[in-house]
């Protein structure tokens, strides 16, 4: 471990060259001092490596890596690789963080030592209107199990607080990490992966109040395009999420929460996809890209037993 820095932030960056100093000062300008800062600029063909180059000629505590467009997890998977530090976060490029946030929860897990991550809240920022949205804020500092976070994050019990599948809002112990290989898959949907398996390791989780995550939605995310890619990846996450239930011998324990994660995550992915396409024609062709999915794919065998395909797609006119 290195003793010069208590904690990591890392960094995915793709082609924000507009955004990533306001995130780069966000941190550089946090309350507590020993950060390393890890980017990953994953092969952008704006001015954002330049703006890279030049914090990390100013700041020591800054390094820098390179990657062929692999995609943001995979980006996250280079920082990991490189984090020597007690304590690692992430921070898309576009986003930033309230000024006393990272000491907040590292001052938490240090006096909480059997608490394994940091959880606060989310403020979303979106691009094409003037509009901050409080989400996922929690009123009092409480830990909570392994057990009950998974439930707040798979929203199984349809509790008034749930946790977000975003990974940038929260601090881990390393460890926790590099110790049982918890890496992101090559996949949209990567964060839903990666929040499932380390919740599923951690023993306790801390939430924190009035300290927020500043999430920035552009018009040109993922909630502003959609694709088949976005389908087929959607049931890929769901396989990796069961494979990995099936190899620690607990799926038939979690089936419950794996449910109700994919009855959540399916909301959110047909959102985005009502949002984005406007079409009715569109929409339908995708919808029923994901029917062929729902239909065939192993993941869902217990559920579909259950559904009747076909007054799903007489609702929706297809």
């Amino acid at each position: 471990m290195d003793d010069k820095y208590i904690l990591t932030v890392i960094i995915p960056s793709y082609n924000n060259d507009q955004y990533i100093e306001r995130c780069l000062k966000s941190i550089i300008n946090q309350s507590i001092k020993n950060i390393k800062i890890i980017i990953v600029d994953d092969g952008s063909t704006d001015t954002s490596l330049d703006i890279i180059q030049k914090y990390t000629k100013k700041y020591n505590n800054i390094e820098y890596y390179t990657s062929k467009r692999q995609g943001p997890g995979m980006a996250r998977n280079i920082g990991i690789t490189n984090c020597n530090t007690k304590y690692v976060t992430f921070i898309d490029s576009d986003d930033w963080i309230d000024l006393n946030a990272y000491k907040k929860c590292v001052d938490l897990l240090e006096c909480q030592p059997q608490c394994d991550v940091a959880v606060i809240g989310i403020m979303t920022e979106y691009d094409s209107y003037m509009l901050f949205q409080k989400r996922y804020t929690y009123e009092n500092e409480n830990i909570i199990d392994s057990n009950l976070a998974l439930s707040l994050l798979t929203d199984m019990y349809n509790y008034s607080e749930r946790i977000s599948p975003l990974v940038g809002n929260k601090i881990y112990r390393s460890n926790l990490i590099i110790d049982n290989n918890i890496l992101f898959p090559n996949t949209y949907f990567e964060d839903n992966v990666f929040m499932f398996k380390l919740f599923y390791y951690a023993k306790y989780i801390i939430l924190v109040p009035d300290n927020y995550l500043h999430y920035y939605q552009r018009n040109n995310s993922i909630m502003h395009s959609f694709s088949k890619k976005h389908i087929s990846d959607f049931f890929e996450s769901f396989s990796d999420i069961k494979n990995f239930l099936e190899n620690e011998k607990s799926f038939y324990d979690y089936v419950q929460m794996f449910f109700a994660y994919f009855q959540r995550s399916c909301k959110s992915l047909l959102n985005i996809l009502f949002y984005v396409e406007q079409d009715s024609q569109i929409q339908k062709k995708y919808l029923l890209e994901f029917m062929k999915y729902l239909e065939k794919n192993f993941v869902l065998e217990d559920l579909i037993k259950n559904v009747d395909i076909n007054i799903i797609k007489k609702i929706w006119g297809i």
